[in-house]
């Protein structure tokens, strides 16, 4: 099977492993401390017959660490591949520039790297807010056009106190369900915003 990895590098250097536990999916919890949320999700669901595609945004700015912080993930999805899975890597450099031009080529590059039925994974914890959603319209072309499964998409956080982080704070979200609720979102179909509502109030409904 072959699985595609997004992920949004870091801008600055000195990424530290910490322990993260898991909101809302405790299947892609990992035991032991790591840099990329995204992993462990991938990690738990590979075979030896897989092929994993990574593709690492990196962000140029500040300190320019993005190749330091690409070697991290690539070296921890190496440790967590029991399987010993086939992984390649690939580092899309970009500016920090929000502009119509930039956003338009690393769209253009993203959809290059699909294929079709490959299952998709993808980590928005870092670099500028724009590329979440830039990562979301690819993930939707992905499913819509190649066939592709989106399987996860995580986010981590912290928690700063004085400019430290604060013990304790550490959490990944499975943010699966809220691209899910765009995707129900796009396809619902209501003659009127209050019938719309109310179709979305029974999807939450227990």
């Amino acid at each position: 099977m072959k699985k595609i990895v997004f992920a949004t590098l870091p801008l600055r250097g000195g990424l530290e492993k910490r322990k993260y536990p898991v909101d809302g999916n405790a299947f892609i919890e990992c035991e032991e401390p790591i840099y990329f949320a995204v992993n462990p999700a991938v990690a738990c669901n590979l075979k030896a017959e897989d092929e994993i595609k990574v593709i690492l945004l990196e962000t140029k700015g500040g300190e320019n660490a993005g190749m330091e912080n690409a070697k991290f993930f690539v070296d921890e999805l190496n440790s967590l591949n029991k399987s010993k899975a086939k992984i390649s890597k690939e580092v899309l450099p970009s500016a920090f520039d929000p502009s119509k031009t930039n956003f338009q080529y690393l769209f253009k590059s993203l959809i290059r790297e699909l294929e079709e039925g490959a299952e998709i994974y993808a980590d928005v914890t870092y670099g500028p807010k724009p590329l979440a959603f830039l990562l979301l319209s690819v993930l939707q072309f992905a499913e819509k056009f190649f066939d592709c499964s989106v399987e996860n998409i995580v986010y981590s956080k912290v928690e700063f106190v004085g400019g430290k982080i604060k013990d304790g704070s550490e959490m990944i979200y499975d943010i699966t369900p809220l691209y899910l609720l765009n995707s129900f979102t796009n396809t619902i179909e209501s003659s009127t915003g209050e019938k719309a509502i109310k179709a979305v109030e029974s999807l939450f409904e227990d």
